[in-house]
């Protein structure tokens, strides 16, 4: 029964993050990112995570969301029109980077060694903020830097020109 519940929600979210890639209309991209960090966040239910469901639902589906409309209110979409088209230089630039990406991915599903299961822990919310912020605490930062300029060029796009 589990794996009919993680197949479901595992198609649920590929669909959702395929749809914010490929779908061209701002509010329907926004839609999508929500539906799949509802996937996602029910991917950790069925995993026994309730503690990063709850963070998914908390931080992720309500802040960043709001953001994100906070965003598209914002800019201008005169200004964004100009640059619709296909991107040759940045296909180029990116696929050998996805493809050595899909390979690694791959590899780590085939051997297995994608996550090994260390047991519960009595006191979840300890041990991951002690995780947090010890081991990862540099890619916490890169996320909380990422977001910064995400805000910062979202301000330099929404501001009118004299």
């Amino acid at each position: 029964m589990e794996w009919i519940i993680f197949s479901v929600l595992g198609a649920w979210l590929i669909v959702s993050a395929l749809g914010v890639v490929f779908v061209k209309s701002p509010i329907h991209v926004i839609l999508f990112f929500l539906s799949s960090l509802l996937a996602m966040a029910g991917l950790f239910l069925s995993l026994g995570a309730e503690l990063l469901a709850g963070l998914q639902l908390i931080i992720y589906a309500v802040a960043i969301v709001v953001f994100y409309v906070l965003v598209i209110t914002t800019i201008p979409w005169e200004k964004i029109k100009r640059f619709e088209g296909f991107y040759k230089a940045e296909l180029l630039t990116a696929s050998p980077i996805l493809l050595v990406l899909f390979v690694v991915m791959s590899y780590m599903v085939i051997k297995g060694k994608l996550a090994q299961p260390v047991g519960v822990v009595k006191d979840n919310v300890k041990e991951i903020g002690k995780t947090l912020f010890t081991s990862y605490l540099f890619p916490f930062e890169v996320a909380s830097v990422i977001l910064l300029v995400a805000m910062i060029g979202a301000i330099l796009l929404g501001r009118r020109e004299e």
